[in-house]
Protein backbone atom coordinates (compact mmCIF):
# COMPACT_ATOMS: atom_id res chain seq x y z
CA UNK A 1 0.00 0.00 0.00
CA UNK A 2 1.96 3.08 -1.35
CA UNK A 3 0.77 6.26 0.91
CA UNK A 4 2.23 9.89 0.03
CA UNK A 5 2.00 11.68 2.53
CA UNK A 6 3.18 15.07 1.31
CA UNK A 7 -0.19 16.12 1.13
CA UNK A 8 -2.09 15.33 4.12
CA UNK A 9 -1.33 18.90 5.69
CA UNK A 10 -4.07 20.25 4.25
CA UNK A 11 -5.99 17.18 4.12
CA UNK A 12 -6.12 16.60 7.92
CA UNK A 13 -6.29 20.42 8.61
CA UNK A 14 -10.14 20.65 6.72
CA UNK A 15 -10.75 17.07 8.55
CA UNK A 16 -10.25 18.41 11.95
CA UNK A 17 -11.56 21.39 11.25
CA UNK A 18 -15.14 20.37 11.88
CA UNK A 19 -13.95 18.40 14.85
CA UNK A 20 -12.15 21.64 16.12
CA UNK A 21 -16.28 23.36 16.13
CA UNK A 22 -17.17 21.18 19.16
CA UNK A 23 -17.00 22.24 22.22
CA UNK A 24 -13.66 20.90 24.35
CA UNK A 25 -12.02 19.78 21.59
CA UNK A 26 -8.98 21.40 19.15
CA UNK A 27 -6.57 21.01 16.38
CA UNK A 28 -3.39 22.68 16.03
CA UNK A 29 -0.32 21.92 12.31
CA UNK A 30 2.29 23.33 11.62
CA UNK A 31 4.10 22.63 8.39
CA UNK A 32 7.13 23.47 6.76
CA UNK A 33 7.25 21.70 3.87
CA UNK A 34 9.28 18.67 4.55
CA UNK A 35 8.27 17.53 8.06
CA UNK A 36 4.55 17.72 9.01
CA UNK A 37 2.85 18.16 13.02
CA UNK A 38 -0.91 17.59 14.22
CA UNK A 39 -2.00 17.83 17.62
CA UNK A 40 -5.66 16.62 18.20
CA UNK A 41 -6.84 17.45 21.85
CA UNK A 42 -10.52 16.84 23.35
CA UNK A 43 -10.92 15.99 27.29
CA UNK A 44 -9.79 12.87 27.55
CA UNK A 45 -7.29 12.61 24.84
CA UNK A 46 -4.71 14.04 23.22
CA UNK A 47 -3.23 12.47 19.82
CA UNK A 48 -0.33 13.95 17.94
CA UNK A 49 0.99 12.89 14.44
CA UNK A 50 4.49 13.71 12.80
CA UNK A 51 6.02 12.48 9.56
CA UNK A 52 7.40 13.28 6.41
CA UNK A 53 8.28 11.14 3.10
CA UNK A 54 6.44 8.48 1.73
CA UNK A 55 5.16 5.62 3.97
CA UNK A 56 3.88 1.68 2.70
CA UNK A 57 1.27 0.73 4.99
CA UNK A 58 0.89 -3.45 5.24
CA UNK A 59 -2.21 -4.54 3.28
CA UNK A 60 -4.15 -5.57 6.80
CA UNK A 61 -3.99 -1.53 7.82
CA UNK A 62 -2.43 -2.51 11.02
CA UNK A 63 1.84 -2.13 10.79
CA UNK A 64 3.73 0.18 8.84
CA UNK A 65 5.54 -2.05 6.42
CA UNK A 66 8.24 0.59 4.66
CA UNK A 67 9.16 4.16 5.15
CA UNK A 68 11.23 6.39 2.76
CA UNK A 69 14.93 6.54 3.17
CA UNK A 70 15.63 9.53 5.69
CA UNK A 71 12.19 9.48 6.54
CA UNK A 72 9.69 8.93 9.80
CA UNK A 73 6.63 8.73 11.52
CA UNK A 74 6.27 9.08 14.95
CA UNK A 75 2.47 8.64 17.04
CA UNK A 76 1.91 9.66 20.23
CA UNK A 77 -0.97 9.69 22.33
CA UNK A 78 -2.17 10.30 25.73
CA UNK A 79 -5.53 8.87 27.00
CA UNK A 80 -6.38 9.88 30.78
CA UNK A 81 -2.57 10.73 31.31
CA UNK A 82 -1.70 7.56 30.10
CA UNK A 83 0.82 7.52 27.77
CA UNK A 84 2.12 5.84 24.88
CA UNK A 85 4.32 6.71 21.85
CA UNK A 86 6.25 4.78 18.85
CA UNK A 87 8.65 6.27 16.14
CA UNK A 88 9.37 3.87 13.18
CA UNK A 89 12.14 5.49 10.89
CA UNK A 90 14.77 4.32 8.07
CA UNK A 91 17.76 5.63 8.64
CA UNK A 92 18.75 3.60 5.45
CA UNK A 93 19.46 0.37 6.54
CA UNK A 94 15.83 -0.77 6.99
CA UNK A 95 12.96 0.08 9.42
CA UNK A 96 13.74 0.91 13.29
CA UNK A 97 11.04 0.92 15.66
CA UNK A 98 10.73 3.01 18.89
CA UNK A 99 8.27 2.63 21.56
CA UNK A 100 7.46 4.48 24.92
CA UNK A 101 4.65 3.74 27.06
CA UNK A 102 4.93 6.35 30.45
CA UNK A 103 7.78 8.28 28.53
CA UNK A 104 10.14 5.01 29.45
CA UNK A 105 11.39 2.95 26.45
CA UNK A 106 10.12 -0.21 26.22
CA UNK A 107 11.17 -3.21 23.52
CA UNK A 108 8.87 -2.74 20.60
CA UNK A 109 7.27 -6.33 20.53
CA UNK A 110 5.10 -7.41 21.34
CA UNK A 111 3.56 -4.55 22.94
CA UNK A 112 4.26 -2.00 20.51
CA UNK A 113 3.06 -3.91 17.46
CA UNK A 114 -0.27 -4.72 19.29
CA UNK A 115 -0.72 -1.01 20.04
CA UNK A 116 0.32 0.23 16.28
CA UNK A 117 -2.03 -2.29 14.96
CA UNK A 118 -4.59 -0.46 17.00
CA UNK A 119 -3.92 3.15 16.47
CA UNK A 120 -3.21 2.79 12.46
CA UNK A 121 -7.03 2.22 12.14
CA UNK A 122 -7.77 5.25 14.27
CA UNK A 123 -5.56 7.25 12.32
CA UNK A 124 -7.03 6.13 8.84
CA UNK A 125 -10.44 6.85 10.05
CA UNK A 126 -9.51 10.15 10.61
CA UNK A 127 -7.26 11.03 7.26
CA UNK A 128 -7.03 10.20 3.93
CA UNK A 129 -4.08 7.97 4.91
CA UNK A 130 -4.41 4.66 2.32
CA UNK A 131 -7.94 6.02 1.13
CA UNK A 132 -7.31 4.88 -2.47
CA UNK A 133 -5.73 1.25 -1.38
CA UNK A 134 -8.60 0.90 1.43
CA UNK A 135 -11.30 1.59 -1.35
CA UNK A 136 -9.46 -0.50 -3.89
CA UNK A 137 -9.07 -3.55 -1.59
CA UNK A 138 -12.91 -3.12 -0.23
CA UNK A 139 -14.08 -2.52 -3.40
CA UNK A 140 -12.35 -6.01 -4.65
CA UNK A 141 -13.65 -8.08 -2.32
CA UNK A 142 -17.16 -6.84 -1.64
CA UNK A 143 -18.32 -4.26 -4.60
CA UNK A 144 -19.65 -0.78 -3.46
CA UNK A 145 -21.39 -2.02 -0.83
CA UNK A 146 -18.66 -2.85 1.19
CA UNK A 147 -17.16 0.50 0.63
CA UNK A 148 -20.55 2.52 1.35
CA UNK A 149 -20.20 -0.12 4.82
CA UNK A 150 -16.39 1.36 5.68
CA UNK A 151 -17.99 5.23 5.24
CA UNK A 152 -19.99 4.40 8.48
CA UNK A 153 -16.53 4.04 10.27
CA UNK A 154 -14.78 7.37 8.92
CA UNK A 155 -14.63 11.01 10.80
CA UNK A 156 -15.58 13.99 9.33
CA UNK A 157 -17.56 15.34 6.33
CA UNK A 158 -14.21 15.97 4.53
CA UNK A 159 -13.04 12.26 4.83
CA UNK A 160 -16.47 10.60 3.86
CA UNK A 161 -16.96 12.63 0.82
CA UNK A 162 -12.78 11.54 -0.17
CA UNK A 163 -14.22 7.84 -0.15
CA UNK A 164 -17.36 8.80 -2.14
CA UNK A 165 -15.14 10.27 -4.56
CA UNK A 166 -12.83 7.35 -5.23
CA UNK A 167 -15.44 4.76 -5.19
CA UNK A 168 -17.50 6.51 -7.88
CA UNK A 169 -14.21 6.75 -10.03
CA UNK A 170 -15.13 3.03 -10.42
CA UNK A 171 -17.56 1.50 -12.98
CA UNK A 172 -20.53 1.43 -11.11
CA UNK A 173 -24.12 0.69 -12.35
CA UNK A 174 -27.03 3.51 -11.44
CA UNK A 175 -27.97 1.56 -8.64
CA UNK A 176 -25.07 1.95 -7.25
CA UNK A 177 -24.52 5.65 -7.65
CA UNK A 178 -27.97 5.86 -6.50
CA UNK A 179 -26.68 4.38 -3.14
CA UNK A 180 -24.11 7.03 -2.90
CA UNK A 181 -25.88 9.33 -3.06
CA UNK A 182 -28.34 7.97 -0.30
CA UNK A 183 -24.75 7.81 1.73
CA UNK A 184 -24.17 11.02 1.28
CA UNK A 185 -27.21 12.33 2.15
CA UNK A 186 -27.29 10.38 5.19
CA UNK A 187 -23.34 10.82 6.37
CA UNK A 188 -22.60 14.01 5.37
CA UNK A 189 -23.37 17.68 7.15
CA UNK A 190 -21.86 19.82 4.81
CA UNK A 191 -23.51 21.08 1.60
CA UNK A 192 -19.31 21.84 0.65
CA UNK A 193 -18.98 18.33 0.95
CA UNK A 194 -21.88 16.92 -0.59
CA UNK A 195 -21.33 19.15 -3.56
CA UNK A 196 -17.87 17.66 -3.55
CA UNK A 197 -19.36 13.99 -3.89
CA UNK A 198 -21.95 15.22 -6.49
CA UNK A 199 -19.37 16.56 -8.44
CA UNK A 200 -17.71 13.13 -8.73
CA UNK A 201 -21.21 11.87 -10.55
CA UNK A 202 -21.26 12.03 -14.45
CA UNK A 203 -23.97 14.37 -15.79
CA UNK A 204 -25.66 12.02 -17.73
CA UNK A 205 -26.65 10.22 -14.64
CA UNK A 206 -28.68 13.13 -14.26
CA UNK A 207 -30.65 12.44 -17.51
CA UNK A 208 -32.93 10.50 -14.62
CA UNK A 209 -34.37 13.77 -13.36
CA UNK A 210 -36.22 12.50 -10.03
CA UNK A 211 -32.29 11.67 -8.98
CA UNK A 212 -31.57 15.55 -10.02
CA UNK A 213 -34.35 16.89 -7.67
CA UNK A 214 -33.33 14.62 -4.49
CA UNK A 215 -29.88 15.69 -4.56
CA UNK A 216 -31.15 19.45 -5.16
CA UNK A 217 -33.42 18.94 -2.45
CA UNK A 218 -30.75 17.93 0.18
CA UNK A 219 -28.89 20.80 -0.34
CA UNK A 220 -29.75 23.92 1.79
CA UNK A 221 -27.06 26.48 -0.04
CA UNK A 222 -28.65 28.24 -3.21
CA UNK A 223 -24.88 28.66 -3.61
CA UNK A 224 -24.22 24.88 -4.25
CA UNK A 225 -27.27 24.35 -5.53
CA UNK A 226 -26.58 26.74 -8.39
CA UNK A 227 -22.82 25.03 -8.47
CA UNK A 228 -24.37 21.83 -8.84
CA UNK A 229 -26.68 22.84 -11.59
CA UNK A 230 -24.81 25.29 -13.78
CA UNK A 231 -22.52 22.50 -14.96
CA UNK A 232 -25.03 20.23 -15.85
CA UNK A 233 -27.53 22.89 -17.78
CA UNK A 234 -24.29 23.67 -19.92
CA UNK A 235 -24.46 19.87 -21.23
CA UNK A 236 -26.95 18.61 -23.21
CA UNK A 237 -28.52 16.99 -20.22
CA UNK A 238 -31.72 19.00 -20.34
CA UNK A 239 -32.46 19.67 -23.66
CA UNK A 240 -35.88 18.12 -24.44
CA UNK A 241 -36.76 18.79 -20.89
CA UNK A 242 -37.36 22.57 -20.72
CA UNK A 243 -40.25 22.40 -17.84
CA UNK A 244 -38.41 20.02 -15.54
CA UNK A 245 -35.18 22.46 -15.85
CA UNK A 246 -37.40 25.39 -14.91
CA UNK A 247 -39.09 22.96 -11.69
CA UNK A 248 -35.25 22.91 -10.59
CA UNK A 249 -34.52 26.25 -10.79
CA UNK A 250 -37.24 27.31 -9.02
CA UNK A 251 -35.89 25.04 -6.01
CA UNK A 252 -33.51 28.26 -5.42
CA UNK A 253 -34.94 31.02 -3.40
CA UNK A 254 -32.41 33.60 -4.44
CA UNK A 255 -32.96 35.62 -7.45
CA UNK A 256 -29.58 36.16 -8.20
CA UNK A 257 -28.58 32.43 -8.31
CA UNK A 258 -32.48 31.36 -10.11
CA UNK A 259 -31.03 33.64 -12.80
CA UNK A 260 -27.33 32.48 -12.29
CA UNK A 261 -29.09 28.78 -13.38
CA UNK A 262 -31.43 29.94 -15.76
CA UNK A 263 -28.53 31.81 -18.12
CA UNK A 264 -27.22 28.55 -18.89
CA UNK A 265 -30.28 27.04 -20.54
CA UNK A 266 -30.03 26.02 -23.88
CA UNK A 267 -32.75 28.60 -24.91
CA UNK A 268 -32.80 27.31 -28.61
CA UNK A 269 -33.63 24.03 -27.73
CA UNK A 270 -36.76 25.10 -25.67
CA UNK A 271 -39.94 24.89 -27.86
CA UNK A 272 -42.69 27.49 -27.48
CA UNK A 273 -44.26 25.62 -25.03
CA UNK A 274 -41.85 25.77 -22.79
CA UNK A 275 -40.41 28.94 -23.17
CA UNK A 276 -43.95 30.16 -22.25
CA UNK A 277 -44.08 27.84 -19.73
CA UNK A 278 -40.61 29.83 -18.44
CA UNK A 279 -41.73 33.03 -19.32
CA UNK A 280 -45.00 32.16 -17.43
CA UNK A 281 -43.86 30.23 -14.29
CA UNK A 282 -39.95 30.72 -13.48
CA UNK A 283 -40.22 34.94 -14.36
CA UNK A 284 -42.95 35.61 -11.48
CA UNK A 285 -40.66 33.55 -9.11
CA UNK A 286 -38.02 36.05 -9.54
CA UNK A 287 -38.63 39.16 -6.81
CA UNK A 288 -36.41 41.34 -8.62
CA UNK A 289 -36.96 43.50 -11.53
CA UNK A 290 -33.41 43.54 -12.47
CA UNK A 291 -33.03 39.76 -12.37
CA UNK A 292 -36.44 39.47 -14.60
CA UNK A 293 -34.89 41.94 -17.32
CA UNK A 294 -31.50 40.00 -17.15
CA UNK A 295 -32.98 36.69 -17.74
CA UNK A 296 -35.79 37.26 -20.37
CA UNK A 297 -32.87 39.50 -22.02
CA UNK A 298 -30.53 36.55 -22.48
CA UNK A 299 -33.41 34.21 -23.55
CA UNK A 300 -33.90 36.92 -26.25
CA UNK A 301 -30.60 36.68 -27.46
CA UNK A 302 -30.08 32.84 -27.71
CA UNK A 303 -33.39 32.12 -28.56
CA UNK A 304 -33.66 32.07 -31.88
CA UNK A 305 -36.13 34.43 -31.59
CA UNK A 306 -38.64 34.93 -34.33
CA UNK A 307 -41.89 36.80 -34.21
CA UNK A 308 -43.61 34.29 -32.26
CA UNK A 309 -41.03 33.45 -29.69
CA UNK A 310 -40.87 37.32 -29.33
CA UNK A 311 -43.74 37.88 -28.40
CA UNK A 312 -43.53 35.38 -26.04
CA UNK A 313 -40.81 36.92 -24.60
CA UNK A 314 -43.00 39.97 -24.68
CA UNK A 315 -45.54 38.36 -21.96
CA UNK A 316 -42.83 38.49 -19.27
CA UNK A 317 -43.15 42.30 -18.93
CA UNK A 318 -46.08 41.48 -17.13
CA UNK A 319 -44.47 40.04 -14.03
CA UNK A 320 -41.78 43.41 -13.66
CA UNK A 321 -42.90 46.50 -12.05
CA UNK A 322 -40.34 48.76 -12.54
CA UNK A 323 -41.09 51.21 -15.38
CA UNK A 324 -37.43 51.63 -15.53
CA UNK A 325 -37.17 47.62 -16.60
CA UNK A 326 -40.25 47.80 -18.20
CA UNK A 327 -39.25 50.26 -21.01
CA UNK A 328 -35.58 48.93 -21.35
CA UNK A 329 -36.99 45.26 -22.00
CA UNK A 330 -39.42 46.85 -24.50
CA UNK A 331 -36.90 48.49 -26.38
CA UNK A 332 -34.68 46.25 -25.96
CA UNK A 333 -36.45 43.58 -27.86
CA UNK A 334 -37.94 46.22 -30.43
CA UNK A 335 -34.58 47.20 -31.67
CA UNK A 336 -33.90 43.39 -32.36
CA UNK A 337 -37.22 41.90 -33.50
CA UNK A 338 -38.95 45.27 -35.13
CA UNK A 339 -41.73 43.54 -37.13
CA UNK A 340 -45.42 45.09 -37.29
CA UNK A 341 -46.79 42.66 -35.19
CA UNK A 342 -43.75 42.95 -32.40
CA UNK A 343 -44.36 46.79 -32.56
CA UNK A 344 -47.80 46.81 -31.80
CA UNK A 345 -47.88 44.33 -29.16
CA UNK A 346 -45.28 46.37 -27.61
CA UNK A 347 -47.14 49.48 -27.62
CA UNK A 348 -49.87 47.93 -26.12
CA UNK A 349 -48.13 46.95 -22.96
CA UNK A 350 -46.18 50.22 -22.92
CA UNK A 351 -49.37 52.07 -23.08
CA UNK A 352 -51.20 49.55 -20.45
CA UNK A 353 -48.45 49.40 -18.02
CA UNK A 354 -45.87 52.11 -18.65
CA UNK A 355 -47.12 55.44 -16.55
CA UNK A 356 -43.70 57.50 -16.50
CA UNK A 357 -44.54 59.95 -19.63
CA UNK A 358 -40.38 59.73 -19.79
CA UNK A 359 -40.42 55.87 -20.08
CA UNK A 360 -43.21 55.63 -22.41
CA UNK A 361 -41.74 58.28 -24.55
CA UNK A 362 -38.43 56.46 -24.61
CA UNK A 363 -40.52 53.46 -26.26
CA UNK A 364 -42.56 55.01 -28.38
CA UNK A 365 -39.62 56.54 -30.30
CA UNK A 366 -38.44 52.71 -30.72
CA UNK A 367 -41.98 51.17 -31.62
CA UNK A 368 -43.59 54.33 -33.71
Amino acid sequence: MNISIKNLATILLVTFFHIATVSGQSISTSSNGSNTSYVYKDNNQKLKIEYNGTIKISADGKSVSSVSPGSQLKIEKTTFGNSRAIVIKNDGNGLKHEYKEGGRNKAFEPDGRVWLAEILPEIMNSTTLGAEERVASHYSKGGASAVLELIDQLNGDYLKSTYLGLLLKKNLNATDISACIDKTMSEIDSDHYQLEVYKKIDPSYFKNVSQLNKVVSALDSDHFKTELLKPIFKTNIMEGKGKESIQLIKMVDSDHFKTEIAKTITFSSLSNQELKFMVDELVPAIDSDHFKNELLKTAFDKGNMDEGRSLIILDGVESIESDHFKSELLTYVCKKQGSEKVKTKIMEIAKNSIESSHFLGEVARCAS
